[in-house]
């Protein structure tokens, strides 16, 4: 994470608009809920909406195939 980003969440949190929970993954997603595993423990959270972030292996050999430039950085602003 960037730092200044790094900064931002950790102000968020002391403030109460982020609850951050490390060790933590989905179990269900329901409407108005979410439920978790956080640290081996079951936790139910009220919920509005859910931002799923996924990774995965980017198609960089077809992009560039293609005409995409594509350029890679690692740890940099």
């Amino acid at each position: 994470m960037k730092e200044k980003n790094r900064k931002r969440l950790e102000e968020a949190e002391k403030t109460g608009r982020v609850q951050v929970l490390l060790k933590s993954n989905v179990k269900q997603i329901e409407a108005g809920k979410v439920i978790l595993d956080h640290d081996g423990k079951r936790i139910e959270l009220r919920n509005d909406a859910v931002i799923v972030s996924a990774g995965g292996v980017l198609p960089t050999p077809f992009l560039k195939e293609i005409g995409v430039l594509v350029e890679t950085k690692y740890g940099t602003t």
